[in-house]
């Protein structure tokens, strides 16, 4: 009842595979890009890295024209077609980055 009385709505689902969590980060990012809001992970990352992206590793596109993509905490990093392994501050040292 208290979602339904403040805003309407209480049919939640669990996201059981990665389409459902497709379909739920970009229903998510929609609304706070449509705010004008940012999301920042740096965590003293280089501000860009260059790495080749399975598809099984995209959560959803993101941005203006979906130009960026959202990715999974542990996607994999591949440099020229050679798997580099998980990301991690150790597989990043190790790639081209672009700032």
């Amino acid at each position: 009842m208290y979602f339904k009385e403040r805003f309407g709505r209480k049919d939640f689902e669990a996201i059981e595979d990665q389409t459902g969590l497709h379909k739920a980060m970009h229903y998510i990012m929609k609304y706070i890009e449509k705010s004008g809001e940012r999301i920042v992970y740096s965590k003293g990352l280089p501000q860009f890295i260059i790495s080749d992206i399975m598809d099984d590793d995209v959560i959803c596109p993101i941005g203006m024209e979906d130009q960026k993509l959202l990715l999974f905490d542990d996607f994999l990093c591949w440099d020229e077609g050679c798997l580099i392994g998980p990301v991690s501050p150790e597989v990043i040292r190790q790639l081209r980055t672009v700032n």
